[in-house]
């Protein structure tokens, strides 16, 4: 399970009532590789609300 601390939410509306969160790892001092990109993983479902969204993406680092 990994820790909410690790990561950062941005939670976004796609278009008006439907909300989404996109999750990203923080980077740690000295681990980039030269030509590694970051990449997010974004919820899978719209949500209602952005609270909503919140708490979809940190169901989803729970599941990590």
């Amino acid at each position: 399970m990994a820790n909410k601390s690790q990561f950062s939410i941005v939670t976004y509306e796609r278009r008006p009532g439907y909300w989404r969160a996109a999750i990203t790892p923080l980077a740690q001092p000295g681990s980039s590789i030269r030509g590694k990109t970051t990449t997010s993983l974004v919820t899978g479902e719209d949500s209602r609300s952005e609270s909503d969204a919140m708490r979809a993406a940190e169901q989803l680092i729970k599941t990590l």
